[in-house]
């Protein structure tokens, strides 16, 4: 379940942005995170007939080599350089755009149709990006799940663009639910520690969003008495987790975001808040100070699950 508030009242939300965002210059502070990467997938067998989705490109930045980028994307050394028409992987320009293939499929032995490699419908919002005082581009946003099914393994594709709307650099951020049901936001952010030169505006991008597998039982916990107030320079968020439902539930996770006026991402924490499991009608209290890109938060989301 989640909880939505604003000075301590809960509040509904209504979002309806577009699949890519894009915003404009940057503004100051925020503590750098580390960049989410991609894990790498598991290739299909090569007795089976494949089929190929469309590739990602990627902008090569300073310092970067081909056995970091494929190990972001989950694709071998080998297939980056053949995708690139055998590229020499010591001469990687700062600038160079990359083709990143996604692993192929299998065509069923039945000879029945292949699921679409388009992720399942998701939608961006609540972008924003600040600087650290080190020079760090901080990117923070979320996804929303419109439902009517759960969703997990979303990434998404954050890219830096100059005023024209070309790619000067771009990254994968992963969000920290492993499913995010109906109806339910997670948020993401991406640390660039080098942005570009000619940086003034961004673009974020679904890249992957898949059906929750089945066998996955994530239960959505229901949160009561919350309140959130500030604590310069934190936020502070107390309240309470109860397992309504008739079983024991493990591992139960908070995720807590907050936002600024405008309703954009201002930070967010996910952790484990007990691995003690939770009976029926047991309660779980919480209190969680979050560090914030701004003094003045305006609302805040809280949402709880456990294991089955």
């Amino acid at each position: 379940m989640i909880i939505a508030g604003c000075s301590g009242a809960v509040s509904d939300q209504t979002p309806t942005p577009p699949p890519t965002a894009i915003l404009p210059t940057p503004r100051p502070t925020l503590t750098p995170r580390p960049t989410p990467t991609l894990a790498a997938a598991t290739p299909p067998p090569p007795s089976q007939p494949i089929a190929t989705p469309t590739p990602v490109i990627y902008i090569v930045q300073a310092g970067d080599t081909l056995i970091p980028i494929a190990n972001r994307f989950g694709v071998s050394v080998a297939d980056l350089i053949a995708a690139n028409g055998n590229l020499d992987a010591t001469r990687l320009q700062i600038g160079q755009r990359l083709i990143i293939p996604q692993l192929p499929r299998s065509v069923p032995a039945d000879g029945s149709l292949i699921p679409s490699p388009t992720p399942l419908p998701h939608e961006v919002r609540g972008l924003n990006f600040v600087r650290s005082p080190a020079g760090s581009l901080d990117v923070m946003g979320e996804v929303f799940n419109p439902g009517p099914t759960g969703i997990g393994n979303v990434k998404v594709l954050v890219t830096l663009q100059d005023d024209a709307g070309n790619a000067l650099q771009s990254a994968v951020a992963s969000i920290p639910l492993s499913a995010v049901p109906a109806n339910q936001t997670s948020p993401f952010r991406v640390l660039f520690t080098d942005p570009p030169q000619g940086f003034a505006k961004l673009s974020v991008t679904p890249l992957r969003a898949e059906a929750v597998d089945p066998r996955t039982i994530i239960i959505p916990l229901a949160v009561r008495t919350v309140t959130g107030r500030p604590e310069s320079p934190q936020f502070r968020v107390t309240g309470e987790i109860v397992n309504t439902i008739a079983d024991t539930v493990n591992q139960v996770r908070l995720l807590v975001t907050i936002y600024d006026a405008e309703r954009r991402v201002v930070g967010y924490r996910y952790f484990a808040l007990s691995e003690a499991p939770l009976g029926p009608n047991g309660v779980l209290p919480f209190d969680v100070l979050l560090t914030t890109a701004t003094p003045n938060v305006a609302s805040f989301a809280v949402y709880a699950e456990g294991a089955r």
